[in-house]
């Protein structure tokens, strides 16, 4: 019988993507009872922490540092869920941490801001990307991909083909995430009837719904708003429109994940984590830019055999490589690895700094005014609201604003 090894994570929360990730491969693991998970913070959305308690893993929230070392102590493997939030910086770089096997799987891509500090991935035992595109990075250490995206467990089937073809894009409804050639390139489509639906909540007065009323055809697009039931959504779509930002900050990509899954043809720009997921006229379209997705959005409008040739093969791939086993072998190879080795000391802060403005540096080496349009997770925000009397870190906003002020 084989020995079980207990994993301790040690995460910020376990919201958004990386709750649901852990979700579905602990609902897939015979041994998720040997898993201890430590939030450095209440969890805000408890659904994914009560799916992942549902599967025997325990959940422990906010433990006093003595709790919490005596844990990653006990452990055999300490895996470090990892993102610039500001509390696990604070953990890996000021707490005496104990000898370990530590193992982080970055939810970043550190391809562009938020980045991933220079050292981080060699002061680690193992360092897991969630995407291949982020092996482009100069890196060293033992580098793996791990993937977090997952399509459905019950994928809707395509809906038959109609007079009028109807895509859409399910996800973050904001220009920190989407092109901001979304709307444009809807608009440029010459000829076919068509609408996109899009899912996700937004802001009345925001960037997306000034670009939706300014258009010339504004009854192309269909504003959604949220949805809870992502399979309801893609169960009445012929086509996955997914025209991201160049510098976004995705990684696994679950909503296009799901999609194919659901055997939608998606289109995509050829950004790197777009690119390490569809495979340009196999599994989908990858335009190269706004023109290019112009013309790639007309042929998927005017040629539905190529949709469903597409959609089929992106299921197929979705069946085969975005599965939550896939991701559990994974991992028990990466742990079945770090049993063979000794447990050692870490220092994280000779890589993250010791002080909050080192680690936020670390995440936008250009500062306050280079990390605006960002995610407010990680920002100089988020690092004052948990830092509020950090020196360093209100001397850095200050110039932010006066830079600002300079600019307008």
């Amino acid at each position: 019988m084989t020995q079980a090894i207990r994993v301790v994570h040690l995460a910020a929360h376990l919201g958004g993507g990386v709750g649901k990730a852990h979700a579905a491969i602990r609902a897939v693991d015979t041994h998720a009872a040997d898993h201890v998970y430590i939030l450095l913070e209440p969890a805000r959305d408890r659904r994914y922490a009560e799916a992942i308690a549902a599967t025997g893993a325990t959940i422990i929230e906010k433990p006093a540092e003595d709790h919490l070392l005596a844990l990653l102590e006990e452990a055999d493997v300490v895996q470090v869920e990892f993102w610039n939030h500001p509390r696990l910086y604070e953990a890996l770089s000021r707490l005496p941490l104990p000898a370990g096997r530590y193992l982080f799987w970055s939810h970043i891509s550190g391809l562009a801001p938020p980045l991933i500090a220079e050292g981080l991935t060699e002061a680690a035992e193992i360092f897991a990307y969630t995407s291949a595109c982020s092996l482009a990075r100069s890196a060293t250490g033992d580098l793996r991909v791990i993937g977090s995206g997952f399509g459905l467990n019950d994928p809707p089937k395509r809906r038959p083909l109609g007079a009028e073809p109807r895509g859409g894009y399910l996800g973050t409804v904001d220009f920190v995430k989407m092109s901001p050639d979304f709307f444009s390139i809807i608009d440029a489509v010459e000829g076919p009837h068509f609408e996109i639906a899009v899912y996700g909540a937004f802001d009345p007065e925001g960037g997306p719904a000034r670009a939706h009323a300014s258009m010339r055809h504004p009854e192309r697009v269909r504003m959604m708003g949220q949805t809870d039931d992502p399979a309801h959504a893609l169960a009445g779509l012929d086509f996955f429109f997914y025209p991201l930002a160049r510098n976004h900050f995705g990684t696994a990509e679950n909503a296009l994940v799901e999609a194919m899954s659901a055997g939608l043809a998606p289109l995509v720009l050829n950004n790197p984590a777009e690119r390490a997921i569809v495979t340009d006229g196999a599994t989908g379209l990858v335009a190269e830019g706004a023109e290019d997705c112009v013309r790639a959005l007309t042929r998927l409008l005017t040629e539905p055999s190529l949709r469903e040739k597409l959609g089929d093969a992106a299921a197929v791939e979705a069946s085969r490589l975005f599965r939550p086993e896939v991701s559990r072998a994974d991992f028990s190879a990466a742990y079945a690895d770090l049993m063979l080795r000794a447990k050692k000391l870490p220092d994280f802060a000779a890589a993250l700094g010791r002080n909050p403005l080192d680690w936020f540096l670390g995440s936008f080496p250009q500062g306050a005014v280079a990390a605006e349009g960002k995610p407010s997770k990680g920002s100089l925000a988020h690092f004052l609201a948990c830092f509020p009397d950090d020196e360093d870190l209100n001397r850095s906003a200050r110039a932010a604003d006066e830079a600002n002020g300079c600019e307008e």
